[in-house]
Parts: structure tokens; sequence; C-alpha cells
């Protein structure tokens, strides 16, 4: 799992070297925090990910577009009637993000998610995929022209949250 984010964050700032000289208003990212399961027997997870944002304006008060990719970096434990085993979760999302302010802002974000999940355990293992809306709430600071941090809980499923923490660079 670790490989792959590594593969797409490769592929992330290989694209924006390309196309940094005419990409006023796009930004890439990272992000990590953690994969809040209310499920019993459940403990949460770490996943890190990337993303790539197109922003109609300035970046800190205006819409944009976004698309992000999150990945396991720590599986989460389970924990069921004495038998253990591992969860992790993985999500790629398309967003309708607006941020409101100045230097700091507040950030809204709409979209569509599509997640992988894997439970592994003395039975074996078990995944499956869902898709669906999905929807967070944040905020930020703009710590430079080109540079903002953001804290943000979103809103995996109805027992998945991902409350975490990312710093963006702008290609402004």
């Amino acid at each position: 799992m670790k490989l792959k984010v590594g593969h797409t964050l490769a592929g992330l700032v290989l694209a924006t070297v390309g196309f940094s000289t005419h990409a006023e208003n796009y930004y890439v990212g990272l992000k990590a925090g953690s994969m809040m399961i209310r499920v019993g027997g459940f403990d949460n997870a770490v996943n890190g990910g990337v993303n790539l944002g197109y922003a109609f304006g300035d970046y800190s008060n205006a819409p944009a577009i976004e698309a992000e990719y999150t990945g396991s970096v720590s599986d989460g434990d389970i924990s069921i009637n004495g038998v253990k085993g591992k969860w992790s979760v993985d999500t790629f999302a398309l967003y309708g993000v607006y941020r409101f302010g100045g230097d700091l802002y507040g950030k809204v974000k709409v979209g569509y998610l599509n997640e992988r999940g894997t439970a592994s355990g003395p039975g074996g293992t078990f995944s499956g995929t869902d898709k669906g809306a999905s929807a967070g709430v944040g905020g930020g600071w703009k710590l430079a022209p080109q540079m903002a941090i953001e804290a943000e809980y979103t809103r995996i499923e109805s027992d998945v949250d991902f409350l975490s923490v990312g710093f963006n660079y702008l290609f402004y």
C-alpha cells in the first residue's frame, strides 16, 4: 500500500513539473490523518493522501475542483471476541470545494467518493468497494503566496470519518 501512495505522489509531482510554467490556479497537496470508524471492535487507522486541485480565482476565496486519493499508512486493529485482525480503507474522490475568507479561511466540500475496504484475520482477507456522496468542512491558513496548511473533517460514509491535516503548494 505504501508503494501505491508513493507512485501516486510521484505521478502528481511529475505531472506538475510539466505544466508549472502554465499552471496558474492549480495546487497540489499532501495530507494525513485518522480514519475514524464507528464499528464495535475496530480501532482507527491512519491514512495519508495526495490531492490535485484547480481554483477558479483566488485560492482562499473561490470555488475549486479537487481530486483526492488516500491510502492506509497504518492499518487499524480489529478485536472481536478475542479474534484479532487488521483493517484498512483506500479512497479516491472528486470534490467541488469552496474556500472563503482571506489568509485565514474556511472550507466546505462535497463530491463523489469511491472506497475500497479490507479486513484480515485468522479466517482470511475480505475486501469490498463502495461509492457515493462525501462531504467535508475545514479551515486553513495561507502561510505565504504559494503555501497553505489545512485541517479538515470529511464524512466518508455513515460509520467512517477522516480527520486530517494537510499542506498545499499553490502554482500562483
